[in-house]
């Protein structure tokens, strides 16, 4: 393209001479191809990260609408798990061959005490990434109740967390029908 002559330029401003210009707060950014792809991945990352954190006090409303499990005793298994959910990793988990890389011990705890700190657990589980933790909540031969109180507690507060997939009681090895083995979503990075 050649440069514009004299002419030219006269004849360009006595065209736009009337023409007022917009006077405007706003200021157009222009972003690099790099720069807007950048700014898409972190905005995705949070979207992502955000959907698996557990909002206390949303995963409580939840645990009150959740049909509630049938009490279990001391000495009961219990097992959850989500529709779709591959059978071999499901028996992975319950013989105890998929690694905790997790666990909270609930023993001595109150209900008001244990279910703050279970949920908390979990957010913190699914924020480093972690893929199977175990919660040991004991046999409840101290509980008060019939039942063991922290045993039906994890069993109803576990089935309410939509990052659960499946959870279990642990093998006797590993603190029998006392515990779970608790198989989170996969978190994408």
């Amino acid at each position: 393209m050649s440069k514009m002559t004299e002419e030219d330029k006269s004849v360009f401003l006595s065209a736009v001479s009337d023409v007022t210009p917009i006077r405007s707060a706003k200021q157009v950014n222009e972003y690099s191809q790099r720069q807007t792809q950048a700014r898409i991945k972190s905005t995705l990352k949070k979207v992502r990260k955000s959907q698996f954190e557990v909002d206390i006090p949303k995963c409580a409303e939840r645990s009150e609408r959740t049909n509630r499990p049938n009490k279990v005793g001391p000495f009961e298994k219990i097992m959850y798990h989500q529709k779709g959910i591959q059978l071999q990793t499901l028996s992975r988990l319950r013989k105890g061959e998929l690694r905790a890389e997790g666990v909270l011990d609930l023993h001595g705890l109150t209900i008001e005490n244990a279910e703050p700190q279970i949920l908390s657990f979990v957010n913190e589980a699914l924020q480093n990434k972690k893929r199977v933790i175990r919660i040991i909540h004991g046999k409840g031969y101290n509980s008060d109740e019939p039942f063991p109180a922290l045993k039906n507690l994890v069993n109803q507060t576990l089935r309410s967390i939509i990052p659960i997939i499946a959870f279990c009681s642990a093998p006797e090895k590993e603190g029998g029908t006392g515990a779970v083995n608790v198989l989170l979503k996969a978190q994408r990075a």
